[in-house]
């Protein structure tokens, strides 16, 4: 069996196995012990296991006293931002990219995830309570369930980038039947977007859920029988994004993520921004052409939107991810957001604009290992090359244009090989070296 993973990230397992139903319980109960507010913002993605999951959730808040808004299905993005507009904690019930079986929880205070300490407090043992653990007590009368109201997301988004501002532009979308399926498709259409949709049933998934680990090839085929300008991938909670060009060739989240600053920094005063260390480095070229500075975090949403607010920066991102962070309407990976910028780009300068993107190849690779000897194998590797840089992981500059780093995943049992160059062959040389050095020290 495997075991629950928990991080700022979220709480992810498989339900009614690493992840039961008392587990979720005692989180819920602790989380409403944590925020000082007592109504509750509840969703989750297109999961199967999401409907029972959200019933346990809603009972065991509202067993504590707390009154809960429950919305049923929307994308993680569009929780985050009621969450903000409306000052109000919520849960997320979604595994992000991980396969079906899997669900969690993703939790959220005022619009932003939750940090280290909040997250020790959500997992500690808590009252004792079992699945029934909702009764309310003489001093504790229970909640108020109600229905969410429709969310504002889809339209604030539509009028930030301009009703009909992509007019013209021919896009196939793959939701996957993920959570997107509510966002994507009438987003895009209100922008004038001749749209085409794949994957358009909620909970049939046809590929895998992470669309930056599937080769897309429906998608690719789709964008070149349309002759569609560009085609775009979702995940299951709609957080992350994956381009395919104008000629069907499936593009990296870091290529995606550079296109999407080239097209959003021009037009804003803010020009620092936040990635995370995997990240290539031409978002660095692009943002110092601009005029603006490139820091870098820890891998982790939650890692960049921390340091964006120690900087004071507007945008960041991850590249392993795909998606872009814009702090002025979301504290976390919005996929819509990236979407709507590349779709204004491909508007104002044609397709051609994908041949503008500064880009060298990367190579992500991964080994299956128990994270203890991950984080023993890294530490290892760090005694080997002690000139490299351990702010996460271990990452090592090997020459001006290539890179590799090595770090324990946060959500899974892996440790996780990057590797960047300026071919892909060299990359995946360097990557499969590391990694194998990995595998010697983790055995």
């Amino acid at each position: 069996m495997r075991d629950a993973i928990a991080s700022i990230s979220g709480i992810r397992g498989v339900f009614n196995e690493s992840l039961l139903p008392s587990d979720i319980v005692r989180y819920a109960g602790n989380f409403v012990d944590l925020v000082p507010e007592k109504r509750f913002l509840v969703c989750r993605d297109t999961r199967s296991t999401g409907d029972v999951i959200s019933r346990v959730i809603c009972g065991a808040l509202l067993g504590r006293g707390a009154d809960v808004v429950d919305y049923g299905v929307l994308s993680t993005p569009a929780l985050f931002r009621e969450s903000r507009t409306r000052k109000a904690p919520a849960i997320m019930i979604t595994a992000s990219h991980n396969e079906p079986d899997w669900n969690g929880l993703k939790f959220i205070i005022d619009g932003r995830g939750i940090i280290q300490p909040e997250l020790e407090r959500i997992l500690q043992p808590g009252r004792r309570s079992g699945t029934r653990g909702a009764k309310p007590s003489a001093e504790e009368p229970m909640g108020r369930l109600t229905r969410g109201p429709t969310t504002s997301y889809n339209s604030e988004l539509v009028r930030m980038a301009g009703e009909g501002s992509g007019d013209g532009v021919k896009v196939v979308i793959d939701v996957n039947g993920g959570a997107a399926v509510y966002h994507a498709p009438a987003i895009l259409e209100r922008l004038g977007c001749l749209l085409t949709v794949l994957g358009g049933t909620p909970g049939l998934f046809s590929r895998m859920v992470d669309p930056t680990g599937d080769d897309l090839e429906l998608l690719s085929q789709t964008v070149k029988e349309k002759r569609a300008d560009v085609g775009f991938a979702f995940d299951c909670d709609g957080d992350r994004l994956v381009l395919v060009d104008a000629d069907g060739r499936k593009r990296t989240g870091d290529y995606m993520l550079t296109l999407a600053l080239m097209e959003l920094l021009p037009s804003i005063q803010n020009r620092s921004v936040v990635v995370s260390v995997d990240t290539t480095q031409a978002v660095d070229e692009v943002v110092e052409e601009l005029g603006g500075m490139v820091y870098r975090s820890k891998v982790g949403e939650a890692n960049v939107i921390t340091k964006m607010a120690e900087t004071g920066s507007r945008l960041g991102g991850e590249g392993s991810s795909g998606g872009v962070i814009d702090g002025e309407f979301n504290s976390c990976r919005d996929s819509m957001l990236a979407a709507i910028a590349i779709v204004k780009a491909v508007k104002s300068k044609g397709t051609k604009v994908f041949d503008r993107v500064k880009s060298y190849s990367q190579v992500r690779l991964k080994t299956v290992m128990d994270r203890r000897k991950a984080v023993t194998a890294v530490k290892k590797l760090e005694r080997e090359h002690p000139e490299g840089d351990s702010l996460d992981g271990l990452k090592i500059g090997l020459s001006r244009r290539s890179w590799v780093l090595v770090r324990p995943s946060g959500t899974e049992d892996v440790v996780r090989v990057s590797a960047e160059s300026t071919s892909e062959k060299e990359a995946e040389i360097i990557a499969r070296s590391f990694l194998n050095e990995v595998k010697k020290f983790g055995a």
